[in-house]
């Protein structure tokens, strides 16, 4: 199985005219530069996805799994409704850069942007008791904000490839932070499941992280810049390749 990861910067992504009728009107409600930053995340997923399937951006139908939790498919997992493909997706924005994961198995991804947080409200909120110790070792105040991002994006990166988001205590998810590569166990599912979670390379002043299933953890990963989606991105430094071409025949399988 396969994992690859595109990310953007809105000023990087051009202007084309894929954008579905709602989706213009959602851009057109955002206050500037909100709405250009929606509107280059949903050219570059369209971009993206299109170059993949086979089929023309703006065609592309998306929408959602159904709710792990409550079963309502309103708020689960984004989806590619159409054109059908057995393909998972992730999205994450963080003001002007994005992130779209796409995986032969369900996967995670978060992105976010280095900005000054309250460390000790976040802590009590969202840390794991273990998580919160490590991050304490750092005495340098730039290097545990750089700790937190580290924690929040994989715990985040995790909760959506289970499909619940934010929506269950984050204390109770411990990601490790000081393994490259961690295994977090989920509770919420019975029979309990094992997910991997890491942070590849990212854009600067970001930190990223992707969440798939542990049994996958050893598969190719592969992150690209979407400069030059439409040839199969430029790759970032990562263990393991994946091209649009290896995506085609997995899916042709």
């Amino acid at each position: 199985m396969a994992t690859s990861i595109w990310l953007w910067s809105a000023e990087d992504v051009p202007h084309h005219d894929v954008l579905g009728e709602a989706e213009r009107r959602r851009a057109a409600k955002l206050r500037e530069p909100l709405g250009s930053y929606f509107t280059a995340a949903r050219v570059a997923v369209r971009t993206v996805l299109g170059d993949l399937l086979g089929v023309p951006g703006g065609d592309i139908v998306l929408g959602n799994h159904p709710c792990p939790g409550c079963g309502d498919p309103g708020h689960g997992p984004p989806r590619v409704v159409w054109p059908e493909t057995s393909l998972w997706i992730s999205l994450s924005r963080a003001e002007r850069h994005g992130a779209l994961a796409v995986s032969t198995a369900a996967v995670g991804v978060d992105i976010e942007t280095h900005r000054p947080v309250d460390l000790p409200g976040l802590g009590r909120d969202a840390l794991a008791p273990a998580e919160a110790a490590w991050l304490e070792g750092f005495t340098d105040p730039r290097e545990r904000l750089l700790g937190f991002y580290r924690c929040w994006t994989r715990k985040e990166a995790v909760l959506k490839a289970v499909g619940v988001g934010l929506s269950v205590d984050l204390r109770r998810w411990d990601t490790v932070p000081g393994a490259d590569r961690a295994t977090v166990r989920d509770t919420t599912s019975s029979p309990a499941r094992l997910w991997a979670v890491e942070n590849p390379p990212s854009l600067p002043d970001t930190t990223m992280a992707v969440g798939r299933p542990a049994a996958t953890a050893e598969d190719d990963l592969s992150v690209r810049a979407f400069s030059a989606a439409e040839t199969g991105g430029a790759d970032l430094p990562v263990t393991g390749e994946t091209t649009l071409k290896g995506f085609r025949a997995l899916k042709e399988k």
